[in-house]
């Protein structure tokens, strides 16, 4: 006997018994991560909260309802199968790309994506994985923690994926993060540098942590006998709060430079008249400001207007042309990366050359760079395990994380499942290009 199931199939009755079991799996999956996505933001799951917290994370119950997604795609999928066996590679390996290629940190999301698409040119010509094919699925969340979240609820849902390459922006990382940890699908982040991004075992990233560029950063004020520093910085961006709270901090310790002044911005302020004018009183040698975007050239260019002629500390989002419209005034502004187009090491110049024949009118950034190396991360792993099932990528990327490779950033190595580079670069603008700084 059959009779017609929710999902408009006609099933057995031993069919039926399996698919109810299947949803009340899922039921419960979805009550776990309840919990988990909560903790994770540090929210208690018996309130109702309806407002964000600082560093532009989203609310958990966002999160819930892309959870949400997540059950009723897997409940209607019965015909996808996990990518991968343990029996060898599969002709084709799916991986997603979960980030921004519109939105406010679209700056950073595309140069990672083309990064990613030089690597996977490059292993499946070279034949690295043999006959295997890599191929990449292009998903934007569009700057939105959300929107990420509910792709990301999807693509495990989906079972065809052996792997998330996962979004630049914090706040979208921290939503995707418990979601991938609980359906033990990996994700490899890149930037994302706040605290609280990996999770468990099945969270990964290929860009070191804040601190590590930071205290370069210190140190190369230090030798340029800088005393003072006064701080703008984007609120809703969390690693650019954690730099201003709790490492600049740090600094008169560890290099006797003491923060003057600072004053916070958000993503939609466009006319920094006011909070330039605010730190300037203090009269600081040297001015950090952490925003997004071209927000980077209008603050240099009103700080100069402001009658500052020190030299700016930056994020590494002042390159990808952020600077462009300051013009000159852009001159003097200084940030550590994982890779800069003005390096020369053998490293770095192979991956510029094999960028520029895809892209022959682009500069390689360092996202671009990061995107690259993540990819050549689960390259290796795949190959190390010769499997695609998301179990085993997950061994295969620890192992690799264990003996470390040379990469477009030179020599990498983990801490766990975090990437450091040898030493952070530390770029200047000169006006109208990036230069290492002297």
């Amino acid at each position: 006997m059959t009779r017609d199931s929710p999902l408009g199939s006609s099933l057995s009755d031993m069919q039926l018994k399996t698919e109810l079991h299947h949803q009340n799996q899922w039921r419960m999956l979805l009550r776990d991560w309840s919990t988990g996505v909560y903790e994770q933001l540090g929210v208690n799951a018996n309130v109702n909260h309806r407002k964000r917290s600082r560093g532009g994370r989203t609310t958990a119950i966002a999160v819930l309802i892309a959870a949400v997604g997540l059950v009723a795609s897997a409940c209607g999928s019965g015909g996808s199968s996990e990518a991968g066996g343990g029996d060898g590679l599969p002709a084709i390996i799916n991986v997603a790309s979960i980030r921004d290629m519109t939105g406010h940190t679209a700056f950073a999301g595309v140069p990672t994506y083309k990064g990613a698409q030089v690597a996977i040119d490059e292993i499946n010509k070279t034949k690295y994985l043999g006959d295997s094919v890599l191929k990449m699925e292009k998903l934007d969340p569009a700057s939105s923690p959300q929107t990420a979240a509910s792709l990301t609820s999807q693509a495990v849902a989906s079972r065809e994926y052996s792997a998330i390459l996962g979004p630049v922006l914090s706040a979208e990382a921290m939503t995707v993060g418990p979601i991938a940890q609980k359906g033990k699908l990996p994700v490899i982040f890149t930037q994302s540098g706040t605290e609280g991004i990996l999770i468990g075992d099945y969270t990964f990233r290929a860009t070191a942590p804040y601190p590590f560029y930071y205290d370069a950063v210190g140190e190369y004020l230090k030798s340029k006998g800088v005393k003072t520093i006064a701080v703008i910085y984007d609120t809703t961006v969390s690693s650019y709060i954690e730099t201003t709270e709790k490492i600049i901090p740090q600094w008169e310790s560890k290099f006797g430079i003491k923060i003057v002044a600072t004053t916070a911005v958000q993503a939609s302020t466009q006319d920094f008249t006011a909070p330039v004018s605010t730190i300037l009183k203090s009269n600081p040698d040297v001015v950090a400001q952490f925003t997004l975007g071209t927000a980077n050239g209008t603050v240099v260019q009103q700080l100069r207007q402001g009658g500052f002629d020190g030299t700016v500390i930056a994020v590494n989002g002042a390159g990808s042309g952020n600077l462009k419209g300051a013009g000159e005034n852009g001159a003097g502004v200084v940030w550590p990366t994982s890779f800069s187009a003005a390096q020369a090491d053998e490293s770095a110049v192979k991956f510029i050359k094999l960028f520029q024949a895809m892209f022959p009118d682009e500069t390689p950034t360092n996202y671009a760079a990061e995107g690259y190396d993540a990819v050549w991360w689960l390259a290796r792993a795949l190959k190390k395990v010769d499997s695609a099932s998301p179990e085993q990528v997950q061994k295969g990327l620890v192992a690799v994380s264990k003996e470390g490779f040379t990469g477009a950033a030179g020599a990498i190595t983990f801490e766990g499942n975090d990437m450091r580079i040898e030493k952070p670069v530390l770029v200047e603008w000169d006006g109208t290009t990036e230069a290492l700084a002297k």
